[in-house]
């Protein structure tokens, strides 16, 4: 198996290229990163003082959903974190009002609106944050992710005339003529939509360029929602799946 790296805009997004591996490998990494990963979320939230607008129920499903930082040996095991919530209006009530017991596990963005109250409106309440997987609650998801084949495009640069018609085509805008060849800048960017097949063929009595995909080799996708790195979720995923496998193995040998 060989892992790329594909540049990234961004620190809670990485794209890699995954060669030598089956679909169902990728995909067992997809399923990994959306169910398996241990993250820290609030799972109950006890009320003292709620004078706001909003019921209960609404503030703490509000609550639960907010991404919480969560240390990279986080387990089943990891302790109870306490997010402790003492406001008085008027004033509107972020993720930054949140006082934890635990400076490793806290909302991972300030700015999460939670209630706007009013004049002589106060909220009170603890939020005990646990340890959980995707598989059981949303709330307990760390990322999105997903994959595609590796895209193949080819051309017949000796019967091209650089017509330009699959250029203009093109959607992402990865064709391109340099000098006298039609190139290609980008071939992740492909979607597979085929355009450039299609306008090549009203441009000539035959396609010259296909687009086909490799069925070996993969551009795999992860976007962290903030609980761990992007590449720090990936290592964990994979860490999963290892587990997964050994598992596996001393119960068909055993």
């Amino acid at each position: 198996m060989k892992v790329d790296y594909l540049p990234s805009t961004h620190d809670n997004v990485v794209s890699i290229v995954i060669e030598g591996v089956t679909a169902p490998f990728v995909n067992a990494l997809r399923r990994a990163i959306l169910s398996e990963l241990p993250v820290y979320a609030c799972k109950e939230v006890v009320f003292y003082d709620n004078s706001s607008p909003l019921f209960d129920e609404t503030i703490s499903h509000r609550v639960g959903l907010i991404p919480l930082t969560t240390p990279a040996d986080s387990d089943e095991g990891s302790r109870m974190v306490t997010l402790s919530m003492e406001a008085e209006g008027p004033r509107m009530v972020y993720s930054a009002d949140l006082v934890s017991d635990d400076p490793e596990v806290m909302p991972i963005d300030d700015g999460f609106p939670i209630v706007k109250l009013g004049e002589r409106q106060r909220l009170v309440f603890n939020a005990e944050c646990t340890v959980g997987y995707g598989r059981d609650h949303v709330r307990w998801q760390a990322g999105l992710a997903s994959y595609k084949n590796y895209p193949v495009i080819t051309i017949d640069t000796e019967q091209c005339n650089r017509c330009e018609g699959c250029v203009k085509a093109c959607p992402v805008d990865i064709l391109a003529i340099e000098g006298d060849v039609l190139v290609v800048t980008d071939v992740t960017k492909c979607t597979f939509c085929r355009s450039c097949e299609e306008a090549c063929a009203k441009s000539n009595e035959e396609t010259l360029i296909s687009v086909s995909l490799d069925r070996n080799k993969f551009i795999f996708t992860l976007e962290s929602f903030g609980n761990m790195s992007a590449k720090d979720l990936l290592t964990t995923a994979l860490k999963v799946m290892e587990n997964k496998s050994s598992e596996l193995s001393g119960q068909l040998t055993g």
